[in-house]
């Protein structure tokens, strides 16, 4: 069986891979998003929402990180209770951002053509060419020719569902990591508890000991002393 001391070093190094993912879903959250802002007159509102949900709790990661550490070290109650709450509510709103970029990921096909149709969708479905709407003034017509001769409606559903596909990664991972350490905290937790009622059981124990030790010694009167003068003289 597992050690309470060997659980305590479990909870702190899962501490610090929170602070970790913290910083990794900050960064991935801006990356994705801005690879979103960067086509977003093509790409459906809603295709954001999943990555400023990440963002915000990336910095709850970082929070978890102060209470996953002082709980187990100070051994609160509050502390650590608190985290396994905070933990869960992350769990269920990790997966749900997986579950929602799936959503979104089945739906952008329909979204990103209805957005090309307020422009020309004709232009974006050419064949063989290079529509003005598919090209970038910052590449060469020919690369772009030689990039876009199927027209940018595929590539660009592609483009997106790519992103979204990252954020469903992101968001089930999240949760499975945030699953491990609510196992690792609960059972820490658990530990915590039998060893207090040991550590009572123990202290009561001793208590009696001493109480017992006490009352023996009260009860058996003290040996008087020999007096000198029972003592045979001399002649």
């Amino acid at each position: 069986m597992v050690s309470l001391k060997c659980k305590e070093v479990i909870c702190l190094i899962y501490s610090g891979l929170l602070f970790i993912s913290g910083i990794l879903l900050i960064t991935f959250s801006v990356i994705l998003a801005y690879r979103v802002f960067y086509h977003f007159n093509f790409v459906p509102a809603g295709t954001i929402g999943p990555f400023i949900v990440i963002f915000i709790l990336g910095f709850l990661h970082l929070f978890l990180t102060w209470l996953g550490i002082k709980g187990p070290t100070r051994e609160h109650n509050f502390h650590i209770v608190l985290f396994m709450v905070f933990t869960l509510v992350l769990l269920v709103c990790e997966f749900a951002i997986g579950i929602w970029s799936m959503i979104l990921w089945d739906e952008v096909s329909v979204q990103v053509i209805e957005l090309m149709t307020q422009k020309n969708v004709k232009d974006y479905s050419s064949k063989d060419s290079t529509p003005v709407s598919c090209t970038n003034p910052e590449i060469s017509n020919a690369t772009v020719q030689y990039l876009y001769e199927g027209g940018c409606q595929k590539p660009l559903v592609k483009y997106v569902k790519g992103i979204l596909i990252d954020g469903a990664v992101i968001g089930f991972m999240s949760g499975i990591f945030q699953g491990v350490g609510l196992f690792a905290f609960y059972s820490y937790f658990s530990s915590l508890r039998e060893e207090r009622k040991e550590r009572i059981k123990r202290r009561l124990a001793v208590q009696r000991e001493v109480s017992q030790g006490q009352l023996q010694n009260a009860s058996n009167p003290a040996t008087p002393p020999v007096s000198a003068s029972a003592n045979p003289s001399s002649s």
